[in-house]
This record gives C-alpha cells, structure tokens and sequence, in this order.
C-alpha cells in the first residue's frame, strides 16, 4: 500500500469535520433497518470468531473500496487474529447470514439476495456448495475460507494477509444487527466496534455467534396448500390459521427438504399459549377461532414444507376429548370433554364414562354450563383409572348448542403413551339413554423436556416486506411466571405476540401506529398500555409490573380468587393459584393475593 502524505492526512480530517458529527454517522437511516434479528454473522452458529478489520474513512484504502463507509463498508472475519497463511481452514465454513437466493458465483466470491433491497457478499472462499439460483437459509454452510496458499485469495487485495472472509452487506451496513451484534463506526478515529447487550466489542476481540431468537409470522394457512418455510435453532416460523367451523379436526404435517432437519409443530391459540405438539405431524380437534402454527426444528436447520389438511368428523352427535398432545411427567395438561352436533332440540342429561391410562392422574373435574346456569350433577371420582360424570339440566334448563360439559386436569406420573375417553349417553327427557359416537384422546408422557414454544421476539408480515415503516416495542416485564405480550391493534385485531425470555424481556417489531399492548400470565392481572409508534423512531420501552392474585381471570382481584386458594391449599393446581410458581399452593401465595387486594385491570395511557 502506498504511503499517505501528511497534507493527505490534513485534508481528509478537514473533510470529515466539515460532514461529520462528533462521534459517529449513520450511512443508512435507521428507519431503512431490517428487523434487528433478521441477519446473524456470516460464520456457524454457536462459534467466535474476531472482526480483522472493519469500515475505512480514505486514511487506509482508497475512495472505491467498499470498506468505506460511505460506500456501504465491510468487515472483514476470522477465526482467530493469529490466522497464518496456508494453515488448515478446512473446518472454518462461512455460513449464509441470512435466508436467500444466490445471484452471484466466482471463484472465490458469494453474492445473496435477501429481498427488500438487502444483498450481502462473502469474498476469500474456497469449496463452494452452492450455484447461482440456489435458495439458502440462514446458518447454511456456503463455502469454507481460503488459505492463501492451495486456494487462493481473491485478486486485487492485500488487507489483511490471512485467511479471512470480507463480508459486505448492502445498501448499507452501520447501525445494522448481526446476531444481535449492532455496528458501530466511528469516522474520525476510523474505528469499528459491536455492541450486544451494553458490550461493546473492538476489533481483534472474540464476537460469539448466538443470534436473538426471531419468531417470524409467516401467511394464513388454507386447507391442501403446500407452503415453504426455513427454521434454524434461533429462528421459528409462525402461520396463521383460522378455523369458521363449530368444531375442525385436523393435520399439520412439516415435512424436512433438508438433511439433518426435524420439524416440530407446535399449535398456539389466539394469545400465543400452547394447545398441542407433534414431531413432524401434529394431529389435534379444536373449536372455531384464530390459531397460531409455529415450526421450529426439534434438531438440525434448513427448508421445510408444511401442508394443512381437514379430517372428517362424524355427521352426528358425538362425545370429544380434547387434550394435550404431549406432557412432560410431572407436568399438569387440561383436558376438555366436548359434545358435538347437538341437535335443535338439545339434550336434558348426558352420562359421561370416562377411562384413561394409568400413567395418568385425573383431579379437579369442573362442569361447565352447557346445561344452564345451575345443573345437577353426580361425579364418581377417579379411581382404578376411570369415573363417572353425569349432568343434568335444572328448571327446565337443556343442553341446546355444542360445547364444553366439563374439564378436568390430568398430571403425566411416568412415561410411555397415554389414551384418554369418555364415551357418552343422552337423553332428551324421554328416560331413554343413547349412547353417542366418542372420539378419544391420545398423548405422549416424555421423561425429559420437548423443545419449547416461547420466544421473545416476533416479527409481523408488514416488518418483513416493509422494513423502512417498522418500530420497535421493547420491555421488560416483572412477573413470576412467563409472559405473554400481545399487539392489538384500534380495530382489536391481534397484529403480534411475543413472550419473555427468562428475563423477562422482550421485543415485537411492527408498523408505525397506535395500539394496545396487552401483557399477561397465568394466575396475574393483565397490564394494558396505550402505544404509539411513530416511522423512524426508535421505538417504545416499556417497563410492567404485572400484580398477581387474579386466578379467574375476571380483571379484577377479589374474594373469589383467594376462595380458589383456600380450596386448593397444599395443592399444587391450579397452577393460576400458585402466585409465586413454588408448586405449591398455600399461605406464601395468599399473602402475595392480599397485597394486590381489589386492584382491577385498567389501560394505561
């Protein structure tokens, strides 16, 4: 490299001076950013590498280079600092940094098309696995880095002198997130640093490779569709699904395009809470309503593609269990037993038989008012797994629509598949029984933890094609229990959902507007926050304390939750009551109640 003169020198910091703030400048308005968890860097997940050099002012390349910052600048990545030419790079991959579609191939050069304007290029490669046309996703190994000696540098540089790849991301780079990572570039000092978490890392220092977990909400899914998706271990994939039906029983199958990939299927209603499970294939009945499909790999990363398809339900009447798909042992699952198809005239008792297996533990049964306001009920508790439900309607009082007729929680006691059913009889007040069609249930009882569906971060439809018009709502949120932080919009439809992560923090990024944030956990008073997030703010932080003691789930904390205490004492369901998530219900929960005693849940402007 030639040497730069003193007058040379002189003159640039002139020029900065003259365009450039004290501290740093930003060659992309922020507005323009991509979702901060969309990009992760350009190596595999889980590893360090070190940045070797990063954007440039003119004192060390020349104007055309596209380290400069005002062309967009590049960083430059290795495994280590000490890389020495010709050494062994057979094991450092470079891995696409985010999903896309390859438009460029040389002989030791990347380019990948992101959409929304956003290419990113890896240059100083070497065993390329991949041709023009072909579609990435984020994490996949590109190629490895050159040695410099049996595969040679890219032609025309000379920094740094070591293995390493060059990695650029258009239209711009500073102020963008890699795995959370944000660039940073100070013009006059003609630095580089990344900040993560209040870290600020300079160059030469380890960069861990752990990106923030993105749950991006993907299209509405309609029945014998064939859809495509990516999951890697730090990014999930959620669709919509919207049921009209009174009752739909249904399939969800993911299928891997990838190798070393296994989907797992999750389905979340309306607020983001898990309803059921499956390794590939999830098979579940739920009433009509909004619902959620979340994909995220149970191993392994890559493409997928997911199909939807209806099963048939009988034409009559019949009995449903609704249950979870899988539990942990351990674990407390709710259980739904639902009559279908009642006919006009309804029915004015039902007997319910219910059996399930003996790795199950059946409590608290609760009947619902499908048979009016005051019904008569008979239980025979549980025993030698099976008991004995009947209903029957009071003051004249009948079951005349579909629904719920009662519930009961079920606790996994060892492993092993379970079967839950309770086949059912009717009568119309003539004082004949029928017996109806029964559809039971059946779950997995596991020993160790599935993957989990909670996240902390979601990402709306209109973030992802339209980054320039999103905002950010960030927060932290004080609670016992996991939270979830639901997006509302004016018109009440639900725009996004997240959760807390154990620290209780969390992010959604969506379009500028004004909405209702709604945060809520079992057992806890919801907290509503009026928002509006304004185009090129940075957007909103909030700060919840959410108050624990109301258990039913009315807004308000009163005499009937502390009631479900005293009922459930020395228990440990339902887990609503257990305020401060020990296991057990009792007098620690009770004094947690009355501290919060006649709060209500109000919106906070």
């Amino acid at each position: 490299m030639k040497p730069i003169s003193i007058l040379h020198i002189i003159g640039l910091l002139a020029f900065l001076s003259l365009l450039l703030p004290a501290q740093s400048v930003s060659a992309l308005d922020t507005t323009e950013l991509p979702p901060a968890d969309m990009f992760q860097l350009p190596w595999e997940q889980g590893i360090s590498w070190v940045s070797m050099d990063g954007f440039d002012n003119g004192f060390k390349r020349g104007w055309g280079s596209p380290h400069n910052y005002l062309n967009g600048g590049a960083v430059d990545f290795a495994p280590r600092a000490d890389m020495q030419i010709g050494e062994d790079t057979s094991n450092y991959w470079v891995t696409a940094t985010a999903a896309g579609t390859i438009t460029e191939k040389g002989i030791c050069h990347l380019k990948i098309d992101h959409q929304n304007g956003w290419i990113s290029e890896y240059q100083f490669l070497a065993n390329i696995q991949v041709q023009i046309g072909d579609e990435v996703y984020r994490n996949q190994r590109l190629a490895i880095i050159a040695d410099g000696e049996r595969d040679l540098f890219c032609p025309g540089s000379d920094l740094p002198n070591s293995p390493h790849v060059h990695y650029t991301l258009r239209p711009a780079m500073e102020g963008l997130a890699l795995s959370g990572w944000q660039i940073n570039y100070n013009p006059l000092l003609n630095k580089t640093s990344f900040t993560k978490n209040g870290e600020t890392v300079p160059s030469f220092m380890p960069l861990l490779n752990v990106p923030n977990l993105q749950i991006v909400s993907r299209d509405t899914i309609n029945w014998d569709t064939v859809y495509s998706g990516s999951i890697d271990a730090y990014r999930y994939e959620r669709w919509s699904l919207q049921l009209s039906e009174e009752m739909n029983s249904f399939t969800i199958t993911a299928t891997a395009l990838t190798d070393r990939l296994t989907p797992f299927v999750l389905l979340l209603d309306s607020y983001g809470h898990e309803l059921a499970r499956g390794t590939g294939t999830l098979n579940t009945i739920q009433p009509a309503g909004n619902y959620f499909v979340q994909i995220q790999p149970q191993e392994g990363a890559g493409f997928y593609n997911l199909l939807a398809e209806k099963n048939t339900l009988p034409s009559g009447p019949y009995a449903s269990v609704l249950a979870p798909s899988s539990l942990n042992i351990g674990d407390v699952g709710l259980v739904t037993v639902y009559l279908g198809n009642t006919p006009p005239e309804g029915y004015t008792s039902a007997e319910f038989m219910c059996n399930y297996s003996d790795n199950l533990e059946v409590s608290n049964i609760v009947v619902k008012e499908l048979f009016g306001d005051n019904p008569a009920i008979a239980i025979n508790n549980p025993q030698n797994s099976d008991f004995i439900v009947a209903i029957a309607g009071s003051s004249l009082q009948r079951a005349t629509t579909s629904g719920a007729a009662f519930t009961f929680e079920i606790t996994a006691i060892s492993a092993g598949e379970a079967h839950i059913e309770c086949p059912a009889s009717i009568s119309k007040g003539d004082g004949i029984l029928t017996a109806i069609e029964s559809i039971s249930a059946s779950l997995t009882v596991s020993d160790s933890p599935a993957p989990m569906s909670t996240g902390f971060s979601a990402t709306s439809p209109a973030s992802q094609n339209n980054p320039a018009s999103t905002s950010a709502l960030t927060g932290k949120v004080t609670a016992n229990k996991p939270v979830t932080i639901n997006l509302y919009d004016t018109n009440n439809a639900l725009i996004a959902s997240g959760f807390t992560n154990s620290e209780g923090l969390f992010s959604l990024f969506v379009p500028a507007g004004t909405y209702t944030a709604v945060a809520e956990a079992n057992g806890f008073l919801k907290s509503r926050y009026l928002v509006t997030l304004i185009e090129g703010d940075t957007g909103i932080t909030l700060d919840i304390h959410l108050l624990a003691g109301d258990i039913d789930q009315n807004n308000v904390i009163d005499q009937f939750d502390a009631m479900t205490i005293g009922m459930s004492y020395n228990t440990a369901a339902p887990n609503s009551a257990d305020l401060n998530n020990d296991g057990i219900i009792n007098v620690l929960d009770l004094g947690i109640l009355a501290a919060n005693y006649r709060a209500i849940s109000a919106l906070i402007p």
